[in-house]
């Protein structure tokens, strides 16, 4: 199981875009990409910032959504909203 949290900054006046872009992704990913558990965006606190959090069953899915051909269609878009790549952190449960 592959658990992470991502974290997007954006830029000012184009969080609206950027929330149809998210929504887009999530409902493709979410029909789409095999091995998808959860994917859940967030308007976080901080003004300009969004977290995803994501649950893949393998390594092998996450790393093909990355691929995938809804994700390059939209990331010229996605790309358009953002000042710098996203930063993404791994999470291990604890059992």
């Amino acid at each position: 199981m592959i658990n992470a949290v991502v974290t997007q900054r954006v830029n000012a006046g184009k969080e609206e875009a950027f929330e149809a872009i998210a929504r887009e992704i999530t409902a493709n990913t979410l029909s789409q990409d095999k091995g998808c558990l959860r994917y859940e965006w967030y308007r976080a606190e901080k003004p300009q910032t969004y977290i995803l959090i994501e649950r893949w069953t393998d390594i092998a899915s996450a790393q093909a959504h990355i691929k995938a051909e809804h994700i390059a269609a939209l990331m010229p878009k996605y790309m358009d909203c953002v000042p710098e790549k996203f930063s993404i952190m791994k999470l291990t449960r604890i059992d």
